[in-house]
């Protein structure tokens, strides 16, 4: 019986640590969705911000495996989009486009990103 109960336990772990290895995220690729905005001290939510200019406003940036990024900004006209390339760099996380670094940051859920003195949010979806 101790025999069994040893087996199971040991078989228990294997599977615990197979998943802890290979269940994680895959670092920052996958889609994040704009969810606020701070403007010169002011912060406003995604919902607030389409109230305020009496349109639906959907920023989207999608981090490929490919370490290729795209910025789908639906606030401006239909289809307009950057794209450009992203890195990790130890903890930092690096977005490249038209030979240019952005300055983001990112904490494993979500990309902060400085625009000319204001931030955008993105949450991972």
């Amino acid at each position: 019986m101790k025999k069994r109960v040893l087996t199971f336990l040991m078989a228990l772990a294997m599977i615990a640590s197979l998943a802890a290895c290979g269940g994680g995220s895959k670092g920052p690729a996958g889609t994040y969705k704009l969810t606020s905005m701070n403007s010169g001290g002011m912060e406003m939510s995604v919902e607030e911000m389409s109230a305020l200019f009496g349109m639906d406003i959907e920023m989207t940036l999608q981090l490929k495996d490919d370490n290729s990024f795209t910025l789908d900004m639906g606030i401006l006209s239909e289809g307009e989009s950057t794209s450009g390339t992203w890195k990790m760099d130890g903890d930092s996380l690096i977005l490249s486009a038209d030979g240019e670094e952005l300055p983001v940051t990112y904490d494993g859920k979500a990309i902060v990103m400085d625009v000319e003195g204001d931030t955008l949010t993105f949450q991972k979806k």
